[in-house]
């Protein structure tokens, strides 16, 4: 993809969040994925809410708003509703149910760019993802079921998702490289989406994670070339993104239930 082509995709926002949506499908095979003119849900089933999302964004908002309740609510989990653009306007629906605005996520994009491969990055075998899911419970405080969704063994054999790693040897007794930060890579038509990002409790604020954003980013380049890379952020973690080179492309806003947000 030239630099041309990559300035319309993220020029149309109807297709970014599209292609964003889309991305959730290998993460639903527990749970359900669909989407229409203006809407997509993705529930992986997962205990938290972070991966049960829905977007509304156009077309009829209101129907659409009202169907993705009745499809959240149908299923059972802990889910999240994003509204984006003219989805916006159906705030009022979710409100009506008793629903709550809980901030916002910012949608972040990274255009893949060659540069050296960082020596400490690696993707992560079948044998690694145990590693993956321990640094993803501990890092986000979320149960085991919900770390082996982006974390599981199945990922490593899966076409168009992969999950790479920085390992560093610092402060092991035995010299042995260690996975320190970690992310899922999935691929999604014209972009590639980044997911749970994480670096190991303990290891934090000594750039693991820009390394991993930075080293991904390269990799992604030897691999498909000037894509744009995509993630939803909270705004307290965004900055982390824009050091890296990232962009906010724009800002969703985000509704649940009461209770769904204090149990996560």
């Amino acid at each position: 993809m030239d630099a041309a082509s990559i300035a319309t995709v993220l020029a149309s926002s109807l297709q970014l969040r599209r292609a964003y949506g889309a991305s959730m499908r290998p993460l639903t095979s527990g749970g359900h994925w669909s989407e229409g003119d203006g809407w997509w849900i993705g529930i992986t089933a997962a205990p938290d809410p972070d991966y049960n999302l829905a977007l509304v964004h156009g077309g009829d908002v209101t129907a659409h708003a009202q169907h993705v309740y009745e499809t959240l609510t149908e299923a059972g989990h802990p889910s999240i509703v994003l509204l984006a653009g003219d989805g916006l306007g159906a705030a009022q629906v979710l409100a009506d149910h008793g629903w709550v605005c809980a901030g916002s996520l910012d949608l972040t994009y990274l255009v893949a760019h060659d540069a050296p491969i960082d020596p400490g990055l690696r993707v992560l075998g079948e044998d690694d993802m145990v590693h993956a899911r321990e640094l993803a419970a501990a890092t986000f405080g979320v149960a085991p079921g919900t770390a082996a969704v982006a974390y599981a063994d199945v990922v490593a054999r899966t076409t168009g998702v992969e999950v790479i790693g920085i390992f560093d040897d610092a402060d092991a007794d035995d010299g042995a490289a260690a996975l320190q930060s970690c992310t899922l890579l999935v691929d999604s038509g014209p972009i590639r989406t980044v997911w749970s990002l994480g670096t190991r409790t303990g290891r934090q604020r000594r750039g693991y994670a820009n390394r991993l954003i930075r080293a991904g980013a390269a990799h992604t380049h030897t691999q498909r070339g000037p894509v744009a890379m995509c993630g939803l952020t909270r705004p307290r973690v965004t900055p982390l993104y824009l050091a890296a080179g990232a962009r906010v492309a724009e800002t969703w806003q985000m509704w649940s239930r009461p209770r769904w947000l204090l149990g996560s």
